[in-house]
C-alpha cells in the first residue's frame, strides 16, 4: 500500500509540475521565493 501511495504522490507532483510549466507559457509574471514564502505566510497568518 506504501508503494501505490508514493506511486501517487510522484504522479500529482508531475501533474501540478505540468500544470505550473503551462500556466508559465501564458504569462511573462514571475515570482522570487521570497514573494511566494511571504504570500504562503499571509495565507496561513503567519505575517
Amino acid at each position: 500500500m506504501e508503494a501505490y501511495e508514493n506511486l501517487q504522490f510522484k504522479s500529482d507532483v508531475y501533474f501540478k509540475l505540468q500544470e505550473a510549466e503551462q500556466e508559465a507559457e501564458m504569462t511573462d509574471q514571475r515570482y522570487s521565493s521570497k514573494e511566494v514564502l511571504k504570500a504562503m505566510k499571509g495565507a496561513i497568518g503567519g505575517e
